[in-house]
């Protein structure tokens, strides 16, 4: 009985959440277009006739690896800060069950929700490179989903300390820029330094995971993986239940 009334608040909470992010239309569907609208201005300004006869999963690699990032860290990450600040979760999330079953709900709608991102840019993006294959969507997915979970681990970060919600978008944001500045710089042109660091850039490593094959980076989703369930723990364990309020 217990187990159908945890899952019944589970399923309630995704719903609201997804609901949430439906009532700005705008924003919702701007988020899900642009990345469309700027992955066919690349392909315009690159002027290579042979652009769409090249492999569409290298070729959107970096759009899919930035979806990711986009939804983990100011969906994700932002939201959970975003309600702290506005006292969410001091009202109702007052023990470790009730904050696992929230933030369960709240990765399992940014989960669907980041999925539904996906779907659409395969969609829209996929056509003029050949038809859409039901296995290569699959392998798509299952990549552009092990990246999200990386990006939902780097954003807990974010989440535990007493940051308000307008310092929490800025950090965000630098870290978010810094991170595409250097993948960018990285793919442009060879430096030893930026290689080195781009090492360490949870954008880069996005990009591969989406670029390369799934067996060629078994280390790294193992890694990935293990840093999830850590976070998810420590989330649970350490998230701030009181409210960080502005003093201006």
């Amino acid at each position: 009985m217990m187990n159908k009334n945890v899952h019944s608040r589970v399923f309630t909470l995704v719903g609201l959440f997804i609901k949430e992010q439906l009532k700005e239309p705008i924003a919702f569907f701007w988020i899900m277009i642009s990345p469309c609208a700027l992955f066919y201005f690349f392909a315009i300004t690159r002027q290579d006739a042979n652009y769409y006869q090249s492999d569409y999963t290298a070729a959107a690699a970096w759009f899919y690896a930035y979806i990711s990032s986009s939804v983990a860290l100011f969906g994700f990450a932002f939201y959970i800060i975003g309600r702290r600040e506005s006292g969410f979760i001091r009202s109702f999330i007052y023990s470790k069950k009730s904050r696992a079953i929230f933030l369960y709900s709240h990765f399992l709608a940014y989960s669907l929700i980041s999925i539904a991102y996906c779907l659409t840019f395969y969609l829209v993006t996929k056509l003029p490179f050949g038809n859409y294959e039901l296995n290569e969507f699959l392998s798509i997915t299952l990549r552009f989903y092990i990246c999200f979970i990386m990006f939902c681990s780097l954003g807990v970060l974010f989440t535990l300390p007493p940051i308000n919600f307008q310092n929490a978008n800025t950090l965000i944001s630098i870290c978010s820029f810094c991170m595409l500045i250097l993948g960018v710089m990285g793919a442009s042109r060879a430096n030893n330094i930026i290689d080195s660091i781009n090492l360490a850039n949870p954008l880069t490593i996005a990009n591969q995971l989406m670029a390369d094959d799934l067996s060629l980076n078994k280390p790294t989703i193992l890694l990935i993986i293990f840093l999830f369930i850590a976070s998810s723990f420590g989330l649970i364990k350490y998230l701030k239940i009181n409210p960080v309020w502005s003093r201006y």
